[in-house]
């Protein structure tokens, strides 16, 4: 008679993560906005860092997904390559310099070339290939506070071990986020895309607003946006609302806004709002991000200032939580 020791061990370990990148080192987690359509899948989704390649960048996975963020100093293996952060489906080998996920050609979802191996570009234009061309796109990687939970099975006499992860973002409570960053904007409403908005009060039925930097644009609730007894939504508009008024905030009697999210307790996280998106396409159903920030940078794009993701200054604290339980089974 033998015995089989199985081990499970669940790991939670909430990560405050609170640490400006360029001033702290690697970010431990991120989550992704900006992708086109074609790429939604990557929008919104939450990246663990897994350790290190062999040339000491960190490299991260998607929670749930196969899908991976790593710096290759050349995706091709030629030897002349140029060096650059890559989203990929294909996981990264650890024991490769160049060419790290070994198909001896670039291919990858996006790339963002960098000299800079130590991390992730915090926001930036990627080259994203989007219905098979390759367009540029601004993403933002915003560190986040999250919940990242571990199980792991160990077998007694074998080598196999099984590991699952999977992360949310940490729970909001009712205190409104004081800023906001957009992504996901379609082309025609493009200029809204890394704008940060904030927070600057409630309306008379206790909804936050907010306004972007630099910009008269605004994200409220609505109750009954023409007073006519419309549905209530959360709007994105050109004009400011009313902190008195309890419908039509913005007074003009009708419901006129660049884009809308109907049946929603917040506007923060992503969501598909309904968006104006010009002559050709009308109203379309858009996947817009609007991710909580801890405070604001400027960057160049395109030449003019803008407000875009920065974490908060200062190192967080890791919180970890294990619980085994052991089963001993004869055979």
């Amino acid at each position: 008679m033998s015995s089989t020791l199985r081990i499970r061990v669940s790991v939670v370990v909430a990560a405050a993560i609170a640490g400006s990148q360029l001033a702290h080192g690697q970010p431990y987690s991120f989550i992704v906005t900006g992708a086109c359509d074609d790429n939604e899948h990557l929008d919104g989704k939450f990246f663990v860092k897994m350790g290190n390649t062999l040339g000491g960048s960190p490299w991260y996975k998607a929670t749930g997904a196969e899908q991976y963020v790593y710096y290759d100093p050349d995706c091709g293996g030629s030897g002349d390559g140029t060096a650059r952060w890559v989203f990929d489906k294909d996981r990264p080998n650890m024991t490769r310099a160049t060419d790290l996920d070994g198909d001896g050609q670039c291919e990858y979802y996006a790339r963002f070339d960098s000299v800079v191996k130590s991390e992730p570009p915090e926001s930036g234009t990627w080259t994203m290939n989007c219905d098979n061309k390759w367009v540029e796109k601004f993403l933002v990687f915003m560190e986040t506070t999250s919940t990242t939970a571990t199980s792991t099975t160990v077998t007694a006499g074998t080598t196999g071990v099984t590991t699952t992860l999977a992360a949310t973002t940490a729970p909001k409570g009712a205190v409104a986020p004081k800023l906001l960053a957009l992504s996901g904007a379609c082309d025609y409403k493009n200029n809204l895309n890394g704008l940060t908005f904030e927070l600057q009060g409630t309306t008379a039925e206790g909804e936050p607003y907010y306004k972007s930097h630099g910009m008269n644009y605004y994200i409220y609730h609505d109750a009954d946006c023409d007073g006519s007894g419309s549905a209530p939504r959360w709007v994105l508009d050109g004009d400011r609302p009313s902190a008195l008024a309890a419908s039509d905030l913005d007074g003009d009697h009708k419901c006129d806004y660049f884009a809308r999210l109907d049946d929603a307790k917040s506007p923060a996280g992503p969501a598909t709002w309904r968006m104006y998106c010009g002559s050709q396409l009308g109203w379309s159903d858009v996947k817009l991000t609007l991710s909580e920030v801890s405070k604001t940078s400027t960057s160049a794009k395109t030449g003019d200032s803008m407000m875009v993701l920065s974490s908060a200054v200062g190192h967080g604290s890791v919180w970890v939580a294990i619980a085994a339980t052991i089963f001993v089974g004869a055979m």
